[in-house]
């Protein structure tokens, strides 16, 4: 298919797919939008990863090399065709499932799989290779929605904050949309300005606690961090982190917290879960108060919407703040984020911004993305 052609047309038919920090699954989502003002959703689907995979995909993140970047970014791709692999397996089930001629999807976005974000060496690494999925299944394909952002002085994170922001324009003035997944992050939309920036761990912590002592993916409802107490001088140890001292915009890695997890798996189960949840309750309170933003309303999206302790405390410690969960809007929270990358797939071809200077740290407003075709 021409690009010219494509980029004139109006509304595009468009899968999104997704595997987020919290590595639980695949989402895809097939849409129709333009892009800005226009999105309808057509179908979608969540497939949970197998536990083989999932243990895989912890071990290629957990051996890569430490101290040397260039060998671990040669680490990292040498592993890419396991993980791309899986990634067309899902996609092929994915494309039977919505039963659709392949000459009507115009495109599909990939996000990959995030292995590796490190903002201060200016590097984000998504697995999954465009290129040989885009041979394989003859539908173009934009991916590497991060490069151009971290060429042009970005942090390549938090990408999606223009899908958040079409969100909030339909839906609610003086709010504010938080992530809830492995890594938390917020997006304040206003007719001057767009702010998002990672707030800190949301499920990551408490997924890789749960599963650690009880082989479960996460605690579901909050159950075991009710269940729990507070460790205060492990939290107020975790509160003085030099992360929470940054202005926005910021991101963060997955692992970067992680000295906290190899303190908490040594504490009594529910007491470690706990602490690690408030831990996620305490940077959304923090990135609040950095924000400075007159927020009426908070809209949370991602798996941690489902866990109540999580909700139950966010509300009690923003007693002014009405917090909403997503799913009230008529979004399913657990795949807003493969929607996203449909619609910046849409937005890439169309060579409109994906970041700002208040999104990622950009140096000006750029779009970004590749084109495989």
């Amino acid at each position: 298919m021409n690009k010219q052609n494509m980029s004139i047309r109006k509304k595009y038919n468009v899968i999104g797919i997704m595997s987020g920090t919290s590595m639980d699954g695949l989402d895809c989502s097939f849409i129709k939008t333009n892009g800005t003002n226009f999105v309808q959703i057509i179908k979608e689907s969540t497939f949970e990863f197998t536990p083989h995979y999932k243990n895989k995909l912890r071990k290629i993140i957990s051996r890569a090399p430490k101290n040397n970047l260039s060998q671990q970014i040669k680490y990292f791709y040498e592993n890419e065709d396991y993980i791309t692999n899986n990634l067309l397996k899902y996609i092929r089930i994915f494309l039977r499932k919505i039963n659709t001629k392949k000459n009507i999807i115009d495109l599909i976005g990939i996000s990959g799989q995030t292995v590796l974000h490190n903002p201060k060496k200016k590097i984000s690494i998504q697995l999954g290779s465009c290129s040989k999925i885009n041979k394989i299944l003859h539908i173009p394909i934009i991916g590497n929605f991060r490069e151009n952002d971290i060429n042009n002085g970005g942090q390549g994170a938090p990408i999606g904050s223009f899908y958040h922001k079409y969100i909030l324009n339909k839906v609610s003035k003086k709010t504010a949309i938080i992530n809830l997944g492995g890594i938390s992050n917020i997006t304040y939309s206003s007719t001057k300005e767009l702010i998002a920036f990672d707030m800190g761990p949301g499920n990551s912590l408490i997924d890789d606690l749960t599963f650690y002592f009880y082989k479960k993916r996460f605690d579901h409802k909050g159950n075991y961090a009710k269940k729990g107490s507070l460790i205060k001088e492990i939290l107020n140890d975790f509160q003085k982190d030099v992360f929470f001292k940054q202005n926005y915009p910021k991101s963060l890695d997955r692992e970067y917290f992680n000295r906290f997890f190899n303190i908490l798996k040594n504490k009594k189960n529910t007491d470690s879960i706990h602490t690690a949840s408030m831990m996620s309750v305490m940077s959304i309170i923090m990135g609040i108060k950095l924000l400075k933003k007159n927020i009426k309303k908070i809209i949370v999206t991602g798996g941690g919407r489902k866990n109540n302790f999580l909700m139950k405390s966010i509300g009690s410690e923003l007693n002014k703040i009405k917090i909403m969960n997503i799913d009230q809007f008529g979004y399913n929270g657990d795949l807003l984020e493969a929607q996203m990358f449909a619609y910046l797939a849409v937005r890439s071809l169309k060579k409109l911004p994906l970041s700002t200077p208040n999104t990622t740290g950009v140096n000006k407003s750029i779009t970004g993305g590749y084109l495989f075709s």
